[in-house]
């Protein structure tokens, strides 16, 4: 009659190292913050396996999930917590503004016109120049820029750079001629054309205005496009950001997540909010194929309901 092993000893068996799952990652020598509590991190290590978290503890504890092909981080002290959602981007746009001008910290009207002008510089005639968001706020007095204080140092290459809000922005005359805008341009619903006594605009438009701007510049590549979303998951990435809600997500961004994602690039986990004029056609394909799968889905509509205080386009009781 053949032997049989108690159940209690199979078990034995089973929960035994030989029968731990190994990790694919083990990093050791961490401070470790699980986000389970409100205490401070403690000394410890985390084990991984396909990118769900095995277990964490001391390594005494961890030895059991450590195999031959366990790759082995030391973190050397440093913090190990899990990654941070960011629940308000526009991702693609942000990887567009890593590699072009950045005006944020500009503290004078003087260094935003110098840091366009060698920006400029190293530009071929009519490439556009976008991005920067600058802050006017910083500056004395709080003018908002005009193109006039531009014009000079960019004759050959069309302006349109954002307030850090985006809710307004600043063109240069060679983008108003490249947008067809004159003093006759009307206003559009939603949004406001600052203009001088004369009717003339003064390069500043504002939320729904921007879009006379906007459909003058030339659609991205999609190969310009992966690039801005590789650049800003790399950027992501030494942040600790794993998963975002990138708003007014464009539909051609949501082919660029989804094409990193097939190629295995895809470092970070989105949940893309398109534009609510486009209801109809994300029901349509959330109807036909679903919203999407753990890594990239559709999460919803953006709207606007208002406008912004920092560039003056929300309603308030009281003058600004």
């Amino acid at each position: 009659m053949p032997r049989r092993l108690p159940i209690a000893a199979l078990l034995a068996v089973c929960l035994s190292a030989a029968c731990s799952p190994k990790a694919d990652l083990l990093i050791t020598h961490g401070m470790v913050w699980t986000g389970l509590s409100t205490g401070n991190p403690q000394p410890g290590e985390v084990a991984i396996r396909g990118g769900t978290i095995l277990a964490v503890g001391d390594s005494a504890t961890l030895a059991r999930y450590v195999g031959g092909g366990t790759r082995v981080i030391d973190a050397r002290g440093g913090l190990v917590a899990p990654g941070f959602a960011d629940g308000h981007t526009h991702f693609i746009s942000g990887g567009f503004q890593l590699a072009s001008i950045d005006l944020r910290d500009a503290a004078t009207p003087q260094e935003f016109v110098r840091r366009i002008k060698e920006y400029a510089a190293r530009l071929r005639p009519g490439e556009w120049i976008q991005g920067g968001d600058w802050d006017h706020t910083l500056w004395r007095g709080a003018p908002l820029p005009r193109h006039a204080w531009i014009d000079s140092v960019t004759p050959n290459n069309p302006v349109w750079i954002n307030r850090l809000d985006g809710h307004e922005g600043l063109a240069n005359a060679a983008a108003l001629k490249a947008a067809g805008i004159t003093r006759d341009t009307p206003t559009p619903p939603g949004g406001e054309v600052l203009r001088d006594r004369d009717g003339s605009p003064t390069g500043i438009f504002k939320d729904q205005a921007e879009g006379l701007i906007e459909r003058a510049i030339p659609d991205p590549t999609e190969e310009q496009t992966d690039s801005a979303l590789a650049r800003g998951l790399r950027h992501a990435a030494s942040l600790g950001v794993t998963s975002t809600a990138y708003m007014s997500a464009s539909w051609g961004a949501l082919a660029s997540f989804q094409r990193l994602e097939r190629a295995g690039r895809l470092t970070m986990r989105a949940a893309l909010y398109l534009p609510i004029e486009s209801w109809r056609a994300v029901a349509e394909t959330v109807r036909a194929g679903g919203a999407g799968d753990d890594w990239v889905r559709i999460g919803g509509l953006k709207g606007f309901m208002d406008g912004s205080a920092g560039s003056r386009t929300a309603y308030f009781f009281e003058p600004y």
